[in-house]
């Protein structure tokens, strides 16, 4: 059960950035403000109804496509509920974080989020990350639409910008993620993931490299508003190593040493 149920949780992802955020850490923190799952038809009600969740109005449109048994399972927080296997795994993934990457203060670097709400807006879904609007995965077909404009996440990185343009620079998401799969022995329309970013600066990468002043993190070329500048190679080689490195470790943290 923890093998399959990791596979679902453990999604840690590394990016890099021009520089580094100096926010002080703490331990937790409060949330900031077509493959049909079932055989039961989508709660859709007629155009102008209403939805309520979480305590929130949602006025229904042709985007609308939840059913009511999904609409059943928010809310729940698994990764909440104390000595759930969920949560436990959230509590082995935090107690390693927190004891490897401790910051230059003693705190933990990596900050967690696992209280917020699931539902998000489609900029948050999709565009936050620069996925196209005309991108497969939009689909209704392969996501729960409460209109046009919101939604249940598809994945914990919905809420990457506004934890980044919060100034954080290393943190980790958990909750529970919808997509509108057919249900087998491998795929259910409601799981959790659970999400590390980092972001380094230049001094951080390269500090330990020989050399490693006149080394660059991006290679001369332009960056836009939809797209920053190409990573040089030597900064791809010292991220995936990083990475690699901590998914060896948390594995070994959650399994022992085989």
């Amino acid at each position: 059960m923890v093998c399959s149920a990791l596979r679902r949780v453990a999604h840690v992802r590394v990016y890099l950035v021009r520089t580094a955020s100096s926010v002080s850490r703490g331990h937790q923190h409060p949330a900031l403000g077509s493959r049909p799952a079932t055989s039961e038809s989508a709660a859709r009600g007629a155009l102008g109804s209403v939805v309520e969740l979480l305590g929130q109005s949602y006025p229904q449109d042709d985007y609308s496509n939840l059913s009511q048994k999904v609409l059943s399972r928010v809310g729940r927080n698994l990764h909440n509920q104390q000595h759930h296997p969920l949560w436990l795994i959230k509590e082995r993934v935090k107690e390693h974080f927190y004891k490897q990457y401790v910051g230059r203060f003693g705190t933990p670097l990596f900050s967690v989020y696992d209280n917020f709400s699931p539902v998000v807006t489609t900029w948050q879904n999709f565009d936050s990350l620069l996925i196209p609007a005309d991108h497969p995965s939009r689909k209704k077909g392969d996501n729960y639409y409460l209109n046009r404009t919101h939604m249940l996440r598809a994945h914990t990185s919905a809420h990457q910008w506004d934890l980044l343009h919060a100034g954080l620079d290393a943190f980790l998401v958990v909750g529970d993620v919808y997509r509108r799969d057919q249900i087998d022995s491998q795929h259910y329309p409601v799981f959790h993931q659970l999400e590390a970013v980092r972001l380094f600066s230049k001094h951080q990468l390269f500090a330990g490299v020989k050399d490693g002043e006149s080394l660059q993190l991006f290679e001369q070329s332009s960056r836009s508003a939809h797209k920053q500048e190409t990573h040089t190679m030597e900064a791809m080689k010292l991220v995936e190593f990083d990475l690699k490195q901590t998914l060896t470790r948390l594995v070994t943290h959650l399994f022992g040493d085989g």
